[in-house]
């Protein structure tokens, strides 16, 4: 590795160079405020006739045609392109620099590579750059169009002198690392994650796609870029591609990934598992387009993609890991596509079930990754689901007595509307546009003085039941319904081209508390049909093994304790004593605010730090009672856990 400081034109005018921006490298995104700052630091330098200091490039040296050399740039490419663009617009400006600005920093006249220009940018901006560079018209959308004009209307727009601006541009000082491509030498990935430049920060997604083609040759970048990387960006925007790597992560690591910790946890994953690149950008692709699959509902099962329309209107892509799990499951022939739907249905069931009685969904991250962990309950797909979900399935019961009294219509991700279309599309068998429904309020939102006189009690009544699903239906024409009385809307209904519409004129003459109640009950009814209780008795309780989230509330009655896992972290115990103690001890280790801030719960306080019957010391010397059955056990460490914030990280194995 060579390193030093350089000004700029010493760096640009080396002879038969070409600076070629890897194919992995992100297209050329400076905007207009950062090129803003780029002319202000060279007005600066001109005027004060100082040096000015823009950073580093660093680069990985190679040999190409006629003894030419060319430096694959890793990290500097953003700046480096804006700095030729700002080159090119100085030379148009004056005629006098025109020549030496070209000849010495902007081409290589006897190196035909690269149509003579030293910068080598990404394929996507190469076209733009090109047009720029021999003054051709371009009518797209760019931004090396959209920088060039800029820098051209800055230099315009100066007091300093277009020659005296280039001439400043040599006080640009720059530092350069210059790396050897030699696989004995240092790594070119690890000095690239461990500076910090200036600029448009990296996405997680750049990071992995960086790490998996940064330590192959320049033909191996490309053959895998346009394979594999290319058309995984197609389908996904940058944060959402982001997204798909940590749900992609938890598919195969079965752990959480957080947010901030997407690259490190895939590097981990990668090396653990001794990918090559080629098999990692394959299987990646891959998933990506099942993950592409269900964020669009196109897989090729009809039925399939009805339940990933319904689970995207829920907004519950913390399932996502669990589904591109079962497409690859069918696509591998360790289940076939029956079996995907039928275990697909039941997640469906439970994330509808938990919705529409506004249960936390906060324990699915836990859920779904023990759901990919498939050396749990040998393989059995369908007990290990039930398993999971079964302390938490809001039951028939449940869901009656909360459709009886929530205000649906105002609930998020439109459950209301999805409610209605479901049920309309269950009786029907017909494809409900989704977007195009709208929703009516049978009894109006506004009462006017005909609805106060025709329902006793109306202003109450709208207020308890109003939003509620017996009040509401599928319409068209909502705008027309208004607050008409329900005779008028009743005329309406008859004709509607929406079954559960007619249905509410050809049963109800009158509308009010009796007849929205009486309609809840109906219409509960065909969705506890259509989102069935699994039989959770499949769940036998003699075989109550294996893991559980700490806030699951299981019968562990003559259970050996095995196991306590505390953010990903695994303690094997011989005893429930023993798990508390552990719990207590990580939880101080890990965090001596929130262990303090236990101390301040008087119930916990009065249990766990009053000893005196089976006394036991922490780590940190604190003297704890312990005891106490296990279920006793395990509800002080879930208690503390709420407290401490920590449910979804904590969760234990019972045999």
């Amino acid at each position: 590795m060579k390193a030093d400081s350089i000004h700029l034109f010493d760096f640009l005018g080396n002879g038969k160079t070409i600076f070629e921006i890897p194919v992995f490298q992100r297209n050329y995104e400076w905007d207009r405020e950062q090129c803003q700052q780029l002319f202000k630091d060279l007005t600066v330098a001109a005027q004060t006739n100082t040096d000015h200091f823009i950073g580093a490039i660093v680069y990985v040296t190679e040999t190409g045609n006629k003894m030419s050399h060319i430096y694959r740039i890793i990290d500097g490419q953003q700046r480096l392109t804006s700095l030729t663009l700002l080159l090119k617009a100085l030379s148009v400006a004056d005629e006098h620099d025109q020549a030496e600005i070209e000849e010495e920093y902007l081409t290589n006249k006897y190196l035909d590579d690269n149509n003579h220009l030293k910068l080598k940018p990404v394929e996507h901006d190469y076209e733009a750059f090109y047009s720029v560079m021999n003054r051709l018209d371009f009518d797209k959308p760019s931004k090396v169009i959209d920088n060039y004009r800029l820098f051209q209307k800055l230099i315009k727009s100066s007091d300093i002198d277009s020659s005296k601006l280039y001439e400043a541009m040599n006080h640009f000082n720059m530092v350069y690392i210059e790396l050897s491509s030699d696989p004995n030498e240092e790594n070119p990935q690890v000095i690239f994650e461990s500076l910090n430049s200036t600029g448009v920060s990296l996405s997680p997604s750049d990071l992995v796609r960086n790490f998996l083609l940064m330590r192959l040759d320049s033909q191996q970048q490309t053959k895998l870029y346009k394979n594999y990387w290319v058309k995984i960006e197609r389908m996904f925007a940058t944060k959402t591609f982001a997204e798909f790597i940590r749900h992609y992560l938890v598919v195969k690591t079965h752990t959480l990934v957080k947010k901030n910790c997407v690259y490190s946890s895939y590097k981990d994953y990668f090396i653990s598992n001794g990918l090559s690149s080629e098999q990692a950008l394959a299987d990646l692709f891959k998933f990506a387009s099942y993950y592409d699959q269900i964020l669009n509902h196109k897989s090729t099962d009809d039925r399939f993609n009805k339940i990933l329309e319904h689970i995207n209107v829920m907004d519950s892509k913390v399932v996502f890991p669990y589904l591109m799990l079962l497409m690859d499951l069918v696509d591998t022939a360790k289940i076939n596509q029956e079996e995907a739907i039928q275990l697909a249905h039941i997640l469906e069931s439970y994330l509808f079930r938990s919705k529409a009685c506004q249960m936390p969904t906060n324990r699915l991250n836990k859920i779904v990754v023990g759901l990919c962990d498939l050396s749990k309950e040998g393989g059995n797909l369908r007990l290990r689901l039930l398993r999971l979900l079964k302390a938490n399935f809001p039951d028939d019961r449940k869901l009656l007595e909360s459709l009886m009294e929530v205000d649906l219509y105002h609930q998020r991700n439109h459950l209301a509307k999805l409610s209605l279309v479901i049920l309309e599309e269950h009786r029907t068998r017909e494809t409900i546009n989704f977007d195009d429904a709208q929703v009516e309020h049978i009894m109006p939102q506004r009462l006017n003085a005909e609805w106060r006189l025709q329902v006793a009690n109306a202003d109450k009544v709208k207020e308890q039941y109003g939003g509620t699903l017996g009040n509401l239906t599928l319409t068209k024409y909502n705008q027309e319904m208004s607050n008409k009385p329900y005779s008028e809307k009743k005329e309406f209904y008859k004709d509607s081209n929406v079954s559960l519409t007619r249905e509410v004129a050809e049963t109800y003459n009158q509308w009010g508390k009796e007849a929205i109640i009486d309609r809840t009950k109906e219409l509960t009814d065909e969705l506890i049909q259509i989102f069935p209780m699994p039989n959770i008795k499949e769940v036998n309780e003699e075989e109550i093994t294996g893991e559980y989230t700490i806030d699951q509330t299981v019968d562990v009655t003559g259970k050996a304790a095995v196991q306590i896992t505390i953010n990903e972290n695994e303690y094997p115990v011989k005893t429930w004593k023993q798990m508390l103690k552990i719990f207590l001890n990580d939880l101080w280790n890990r965090d001596s605010l929130n262990y303090d801030r236990i101390k301040e719960n008087d119930q916990i306080s009065r249990m766990l730090f009053r000893p005196h019957n089976a006394p036991a010391t922490l780590e940190n010397g604190t003297v704890i009672e312990t005891n106490f059955s296990a279920s006793v056990i395990l509800a002080i460490i879930a208690k503390i856990s709420e407290i401490c914030d920590i449910t979804d990280q904590v969760s234990y194995t019972v045999k």
